[in-house]
């Protein structure tokens, strides 16, 4: 390999970082260093190129046009120099961070994960429970699940469950003198909502309900888990998402009061960078909620050109 003729590294630092700030000044400052060391330096470099690369007017500095031509190239040569050494620094950590949908972690998750721990002891699992669509750039996250349309910028989305919604309560809270026999009995009952009053006035018009307008009442929740824990407290009707409350049915705590149901334009989604979908402890994680959402095992792919994110079904 031929040797490269190279300046000096110091020297092309700190034309880098003064060219960026416009100014020397500045540049000092990033650099740990004087003012002086950094006009010595620029001076130090233009005397080897045998041309100026700055325009020296009082205080200010100017690039010149070979100055204008080298600062790009050497900020993407730091840049990527920064990044390389990152890399070979960092080891890839048993650990397994995986942002998750608050209500799908409490009431589906969490229920789950003695199985994938027993499958995989080797992997440490840190949930990271939020609503926010996490950024798969700047953020320390593997692979996240998300409740929403699907088509996230950067990431490969894969459906893993369909939503539909419809009545639920406490045994407990069924009073004999007020009977529900069809869904405008409802009215009887404090209902539970969750984000907005909108979805029970939508699911009572599908039901057949005209004109629902006394349903726009009862106390309001953030979190679906949380309009289901107070309708498995007996304190009003939920509607209910069945993937949250599949294990409250299953177990008593919750009775469904309708066989209508209306589908939920929103689903439950895998997500994952690029990037992470080499990483074995992602595939481990990614085949494990697969298999327990009932889905069949599939390889990992990458993502379609930046800023669309590819969608399996």
């Amino acid at each position: 390999m031929s040797s490269r003729r190279l300046p000096s590294l110091k020297a092309l630092r700190a034309f880098e970082a003064a060219a960026r700030h416009g100014s020397f000044s500045r540049a000092a400052d990033e650099l740990g260093v004087t003012h002086a060391a950094v006009s010595h330096q620029i001076r130090a470099l233009e005397e080897e190129l045998g041309a100026a690369l700055f325009h020296r007017t009082g205080r200010a500095v100017e690039l010149t046009e070979r100055g204008a031509r080298l600062l790009p190239v050497l900020t993407a040569a730091f840049d990527q120099m920064a990044e390389g050494w990152a890399q070979a620094g960092a080891r890839d950590s048993a650990a397994l961070t995986v942002s998750v949908e608050p209500s799908f972690a409490a009431r589906w998750l969490v229920l789950r994960l003695g199985k994938f721990h027993r499958a995989h002891p080797e992997i440490e699992l840190r949930l990271l429970p939020s609503s926010d669509v996490v950024d798969f750039e700047r953020e320390d996250v593997d692979i996240g699940v998300r409740y929403g349309l699907g088509g996230w910028p950067d990431a490969i989305a894969e459906k893993l469950f369909e939503a539909t919604v419809y009545p639920v309560c406490a045994p407990s809270l069924l009073d004999p003198k007020k009977p529900i026999r069809k869904p405008e009995d409802l009215r009887n009952y404090p209902l539970l909502h969750e984000e907005t009053m909108q979805h029970w006035l939508s699911w009572l018009e599908g039901a057949g309900v005209r004109n629902p307008r006394w349903a726009a009442r009862g106390p309001l929740f953030i979190e679906a888990s949380l309009a289901l824990q107070a309708a498995a407290g007996g304190q009003g009707v939920a509607l209910a998402n069945d993937t949250l409350a599949m294990a409250d049915l299953a177990e008593g705590r919750l009775i469904r009061l309708f066989e209508f149901e209306m589908p939920d334009e929103e689903a439950y989604w895998l997500v994952y960078p690029e990037r992470s979908a080499a990483k074995p402890k992602v595939q481990a994680f990614r085949n494990w909620i697969r298999e327990e959402a009932g889905l069949p095992a599939t390889a990992m792919s990458g993502v379609t050109p930046r800023g669309r994110g590819r969608v399996q079904r």
